[in-house]
């Protein structure tokens, strides 16, 4: 009782100095805002991240400077007490300078800028630079034609982003973290719907490496897809991926189908996900004083997945937006096959695997934007998210002297609710504040009777300050969560204060640095928690743990970058702690057998440097590279007293595309992740290359080839060595590959109308939702 009240004072203490310092900073802000957008006066595009610089008549004497965003839109600090001048540059367009010694508009409204005739064998060329930059606490990163004639899905051109790496199950990872957060025009969304976009949709993608207070704790990273103004008329896409051989199916179709009006968008699309491949699992077990284990398991996996689409958008005012959206997925995924199991000296033990798959999902979503004042950027969004998942999963283990069956019947529901409001206080400072509910219900059927439910509500609110080149945030937020399951009639109730900071300076359009603190929380999945015993074979049994903790971590950035036009490269020091984090145990019980669960292990700890960024060697050749060389260490908690373990690690990946003659575009991919210590156990996979060439027919068709792999002919997707008291054990998956995997892709996109001005989306920062299942 004492704690909590000692807690509350402190907490309200922080709020206290919240207010002061935004009544402080806003009473300080004595200087007026000078605004206005910066566009191409060629064809009225914005001009981003160009130089705007304010200058004090008659000696030119620098007053301030910024850099347009990624809209074209510039903010200066104004007193009007002297003549002035300003002065716009960006790298292939003449300068414009405007005199203000007779103006005393606040607002410029439109200012235009234009090409360079000089330079116009240059402006080719720029015309498809890497035009990325920082802009807050994002790296912003326009896509370019040659993006486009490189991809023919959304997923496909987040392949060309920097960092961002799509894996054989459409997975994404980006900069060593997994848990990923889409956003699509301010709407949240998964990689299905990212897979049904048509590559030519897309204008500019921002990544958010360090999540502020608005978004979920869990989030490891942002990515807000933006597409391109839209049509009156109709657009779509049919999109097929055919592999040549059988011994691997790696598909991904989609067909779309959108109609535009100036206030109406209605869309409807499919996107499957075929996955077949063959597939070996073994693992070496040897038990300290009575021997070893070796298992074989020969199984073909055999993945499915078909989704449907359905969405309208309607523009009720210029001011407000209304997005409601629709999915149905059907899936599975089966591994069958044979087992061999050998110990010491005995008979192998052979069985037969046979396991069925089937899951049906629906989503419902709707989304709000009210724009309350625009001048001032007030404005509200409103996302609602309700997801339901079912399912049937049954494993068997045939032997001829006996059997093991493992059978559930998941089911899933998340509500989400999530309401953000934004407001310019000063012409420097800018307030985000709102709240979150999610209800969450787990259950299980046959035999087990598991039952988890949670509820999580959170407040936050971000302040953020920026005047000439410098641009600062500070948020907090507060989380609290009700776990109750089955077992455990008391609820379990958790309240976390997760406070971020954000610091950043801009010298010139080249060069930025930007500092970031970051606080958030992780909590147990459904399978982690789920205790229904599996049998996995005669000697392992695996099972979830009610008694799981969610888990704190914490991350620190110090970022420069620096951007040249054709090169953007982002360096940074990195260093991350995850406290009492939430990993796999394995242990020997006193019936022999190796029990598989999940516990809060210790802490972990990564410090190091990371390197990411594009560069243009020429008008037909891009790269993108990616490389984190950091050391990782463990150390147990008291109750596990696992030792110390630490090693100098490495992450790497980069890509490559390269236009050829008669529209033919190579494109190159490739990731590799060295050997990482958790805290009981090492793990490491095999490097991952897909090479694929497109061909361009017209301006409707394109065909081409994808190999994955090619002459590795196996491909290592999990590793891990794990140690204990009384045993050592080393387990590997590989899928095996023909020499040369191939598949032809043929895509047929269409559009007809005319082109209308997109309303900007404000991201809804809502929680991340598993939409795929378990």
């Amino acid at each position: 009782m004492k704690t909590s009240v000692i807690f509350h004072k402190q907490f309200a203490m922080i709020l206290t100095c919240i207010a002061l310092t935004v009544s402080f900073l806003a009473n300080a802000q004595t200087t007026e805002k000078l605004t206005g957008t910066l566009l191409n006066a060629s064809n009225e595009e914005p001009v981003p991240f160009a130089n705007a610089v304010l200058y004090q008549l008659p000696d030119s004497i620098f007053i301030a400077g910024t850099n347009t965003d990624s809209d074209g839109n510039f903010h200066l600090p104004f007193s009007g007490n002297s003549p002035l001048f300003l002065k716009f540059s960006y790298m292939g367009f003449e300068n414009v300078i405007l005199t203000l010694e007779d103006s005393g508009e606040l607002d410029l409204g439109k200012v235009y800028i234009r090409e360079s005739e000089m330079v116009l064998e240059t402006l080719v060329v720029a015309g498809e630079k890497v035009k990325g930059s920082t802009e807050g606490g994002k790296a912003v990163f326009l896509i370019n034609k040659q993006h486009v004639a490189a991809s023919n899905t959304g997923m496909d051109i987040l392949n060309q982003i920097p960092g961002v790496f799509v894996d054989f199950n459409q997975s994404i990872r980006i900069s060593g973290k997994n848990k990923i957060i889409i956003f699509v025009d301010g709407a949240e969304r998964d990689h299905r719907y990212v897979q049904q976009l048509r590559a030519e949709q897309i204008d500019k993608i921002e990544l958010v490496m360090n999540p502020s207070a608005m978004f979920a704790g869990e989030a490891d990273a942002v990515i807000h897809i933006l597409l391109a103004e839209k049509e009156t008329g109709f657009s779509g896409m049919v999109y097929a991926e055919l592999p040549i051989s059988r011994n691997e199916v790696y598909s991904f179709p989609t067909a779309s189908l959108s109609i535009y009006t100036p206030k109406l968008h209605a869309y409807t699309s499919y996107n499957g996900a075929f996955s077949f491949f063959d597939v070996t699992q073994s693992y070496e077990r040897k038990i300290f004083g009575e021997g070893e284990i070796l298992t074989d398991q020969q199984t073909r996996q055999r993945s499915l997945s078909h989704t449907l689409h359905q969405g309208l958008e309607y523009a009720f005012a210029p001011s407000t937006l209304l997005h409601g959206y629709l999915a149905a997925s059907w899936f599975s995924e089966t591994h069958n096959g044979n087992i061999t199991l050998q110990k010491n000296e005995m008979e192998p033990w052979i069985a037969q695997r046979q396991e069925k798959d089937w899951n049906r999902s629906v989503t419902t979503a709707l989304y709000l934007q009210h724009e309350f004042n625009k001048e001032k950027d007030k404005g509200i969004t409103v996302d609602w998210t309700h997801s339901r998942l079912m399912g049937e999963n049954r494993l068997t283990l045939l032997h001829e002297e006996e059997s093991f069956v493992n059978a559930t019947r998941p089911e899933q529901k998340v509500s989400n609710l999530k309401v953000d409001f934004r407001t310019r206080l000063t012409s420097a400072i800018r307030l985000m504040t709102g709240f979150q509910i999610q209800q969450q219900h787990f259950g299980n059927g046959h035999e087990n009777s598991f039952d988890f439910k949670s509820s999580v509500q959170a407040l936050y609110s971000t302040i953020r300050w920026k005047k000439n080149a410098w641009d600062m945030e500070a948020g907090l937020r507060t989380e609290q969560i009700h776990i109750q399951t089955a077992n455990q009639d008391k609820k379990r109730n958790h309240l976390y204060v997760l406070p971020n900071v954000r610091m950043g300076y801009v010298w010139n359009e080249r060069h930025s640095a930007r500092f970031f603190f970051r606080s958030a929380m992780v909590y147990p999945l459904f399978h982690q928690l789920n205790d229904f015993e599996a049998t996995l074979d005669p000697y392992t049994i695996s099972f979830g743990n009610q008694d799981l903790q969610p888990y704190i971590y914490y991350q620190a950035n110090l970022e420069h970058t620096w951007n040249t036009g054709n090169l953007m490269l982002m360096n940074s020091l990195f260093f991350e702690k995850r406290s009492n984090v939430i990993n796999s145990l394995n242990s020997m019980n006193t019936s022999g057998l190796m029990e598989v669960t999940f516990d809060n292990l210790g802490d972990l700890y990564q410090i190091g440097l990371q390197s990411s960024g594009s560069l243009r060697l020429s008008k037909s050749i891009s790269l993108n590279h990616m490389i984190r060389i950091f050391h990782s260490s463990g150390v147990g908690n008291e109750i596990e007293n696992f030792p110390s373990r630490d090693r100098l690690a490495m992450e790497t990946g980069f890509s490559g595309i390269m236009a050829i003659k008669k529209d033919i575009t190579i494109t190159l991919r490739f990731r590799y992740l060295s050997p990482v210590y958790d805290i009981q156990s090492n793990l490491f996979s095999g490097p991952l290359y897909f090479v694929a060439g497109e061909k361009k027919l017209g301006d409707q068709w394109k065909v081409g080839l994808t190999s994955a792999l090619p002459f590795s002919r196996k491909f290592t997707y999990y590793g891990l060595d794990t140690k204990g008291d009384e045993f050592y054990q080393r387990a590997i998956g590989q899928i095996n590959m023909s020499r040369i995997p191939l598949w032809f892709t043929v895509n047929y996109s269409f559009q007809k109308g005319k082109k209308v001005k997109k309303e900007n989306r404000n991201v809804s920062s809502g929680l991340h939702i598993n939409k795929r299942g378990f």
